[in-house]
Order: C-alpha cells, then structure tokens, then sequence
C-alpha cells in the first residue's frame, strides 16, 4: 500500500524523532490510516509510538487498514486491537505455472483470448504519450465505472495516474479489430522487486479472458525483467479465521458483513475472481485500532474515508438488494 502514500487524497504526517512517512485521513474524530507506516524497520517501534501519541494527545482515535503480519506483534505491545482483514492474492514469478489442474481455469481463459484475436502492449507515457491509448483508458474507467453498484472507491485505491504516472506499469489488451478493450495499472513494492496490480478495467464487450491475458503477458514482461512477485492485493474479508482459531468479536462482525452485506461491494465475487488465478499464496492482512475497543464511528470513519457518498450509498445498495430478494422469494414457485 506504500506507493499510494503518493495519491492526493491523502494527508502526510512525516516523522520528528524519526525519518517516516503516514498517510492518514480524518472522519469526524477517527484518523484513518493506509497501511504500515513508511518508515526503515528499526525505526518502526519510534515511529508508530510518536503517531500514536501525537493522535492521543489530539483526543483522535485510530484505525490502520490493512497492514501487514510483520509488525503485527508491535502494535499489540503498543495497546492496539487487532484483526484480521482479508488474504492478499500472491504470486511468485518464479514458481508460478498455469500448466495442470489447478491453472485450468486461468490457461481456458487465456487461450479464449487469444484465439479471439486479442494482443497485449505495455503502455510508456514517461516515454512518448499517445492520446488514442489514454483516450481509450478514459472510456473504459468511465464505462466500467456505470456498471459499479457504488461509486469509485479511493484512498485504499490508487487512480490511473496519468498525469503522473512515476514508477506505475501499463499494460493494455487489443481486440481483433484493433479497439482498445482492456488495461491493468500495477504500482511497485519492496523496491521494484514486486508489482500490485491496482487496477484491472475492461470494457462490456470485451472478449473473454482478456482480463487473464493482459494480467499474464505482464507477469510474463516482470518475470524476465527480474521482478520476485506480483500481487493482486488484499480480498476484503476472505477466510478470516483458521478452523482451530476462535474469532474476537470484531472478526464476528467482518463476517458477519462478508456473508450477509455482499450486495454492496461483491466481497464473495472479488474473493473468487483473484482464486481463478491460481495465486502461489495467500497473505493475510490485518486491521489494528486504538482504543482497544473500537466504536461505531470508527468504522464508519473506515466506510466513509474510501467510499465519499458515505452510508447513503450503502443503505440504498442494501435495500435494492433487500427488495430484488423479496421479489424473487415472490416469484418462486411454491411446494404444493
């Protein structure tokens, strides 16, 4: 998540005692973090105290979205509730194989795109700029974003980032005709020796597989230019507790809204989307909060800070879902 520190819809708060970097945003009286602080691992400890302290001192409350295992133990020791978020979708370049059983689904998909004529490019705007291209990048995001049950989701998103687009990688697919129809921005991690695809766009028409073509011709560009791995990020809320764990009751809630809220954000769907292609791991991702107990305006600090509409949205996503169920339920034959 660090290379999102970048976008504009963050605040920065930038170490005193330390050298570190925390983009953060504010709801009402909750400070809203996006991922691990920026910061070298030894000064992580000091880093994390003085933002700690600076936001207790300011009666903010905190939550971190989607940090990583690797200090996991350090926020605890600092007071911090925590929980698991959801599994990161993994690929090692080196040993990822769509070859067997297990990457059938994936190499149908690819083979299906390309015997339907589609080519995949990587797209160099620092290099020369092409108007047909982000001309097309435009409509697609503008057609994809029609089709959303909810507006755009930022600050745990990044954007397309045209007009900076630093370090991103662009790789976009062509039909047989020629026609733009598809593209993937992946943003660098752990000093280019990894790549988060951040956005996967494609557009109604679309041959299918097109999405898989353009996401392994790219894997197939990083593996030669000797990047370790690739991630699609984090699936929201999948598989938040092992079968010998015991959840804590905020884990309870997050699967409570995994099983019975999907109509919002299609959780399930997104889950299922990264398996298909056949991640070489899963990492889990975690929340942390302060205080320990956390309250209802934190989380709708944490709803509010990546989706703008706020719950409005949400409440009208739910009860057009409540009322296509209801008509369903009315429609179904009944036993006799």
């Amino acid at each position: 998540a660090s290379y999102l520190t970048l976008e504009k819809d963050k605040l920065l708060y930038f170490g005193r005692t330390v050298e570190g970097v925390l983009p953060y945003g504010i709801v009402g009286s909750t400070v809203v973090v996006n991922g691990d602080p920026v910061c070298a691992p030894e000064n992580f400890s000091a880093f994390l105290a003085e933002f700690r302290t600076f936001c207790t001192k300011s009666d903010h409350k905190l939550f971190f979205l989607s940090i990583t295992g690797r200090y996991l133990e350090e926020y605890k020791a600092q007071g911090f509730g925590t929980a698991k978020c959801g599994e990161e979708a993994r690929f090692a370049l080196a040993d990822y194989d769509i070859a067997g059983k297990k990457g059938a689904k994936m190499r149908m998909n690819i083979n299906h795109a390309t015997k339907a004529g589609v080519t995949v490019a990587e797209y160099r705007p620092l290099e020369k700029r092409e108007p047909e291209v982000e001309a097309a990048m435009a409509h697609i995001t503008a057609e994809w974003l029609a089709d959303k049950k909810s507006g755009l989701l930022s600050f745990t998103m990044g954007t397309v980032g045209l007009e900076a687009p630093m370090d991103r990688r662009y790789f976009y697919a062509r039909d047989a005709a020629g026609r733009i129809c598809g593209f993937n921005v992946y943003c660098p991690y752990d000093d280019k020796k990894g790549y988060m695809a951040d956005i996967t766009r494609r557009t109604h028409d679309a041959p299918g597989g097109v999405t898989e073509k353009i996401m392994y011709e790219a894997f197939a560009v990083f593996r030669r230019e000797g990047v370790e791995s690739v991630s699609m990020g984090i699936a929201p809320l999948a598989n938040l507790t092992e079968p010998e764990q015991r959840p804590n009751s905020i884990e309870k809630l997050l699967n409570f809204v995994y099983e019975h809220l999907n109509a919002c954000y299609g959780f399930k769907d997104l889950y299922r989307a990264k398996e298909n292609y056949s991640p070489t791991e899963w990492l889990p991702g975690y929340y942390a909060w302060l205080p320990r107990i956390p309250d209802p305006a934190m989380f709708y600090a944490v709803v509010r800070v990546q989706n703008p509409q706020g719950m409005g949205e949400y409440v009208q996503i739910l009860a057009r879902a409540f009322r296509e169920k209801q008509k369903a339920k009315r429609a179904a034959p009944k036993n006799t």
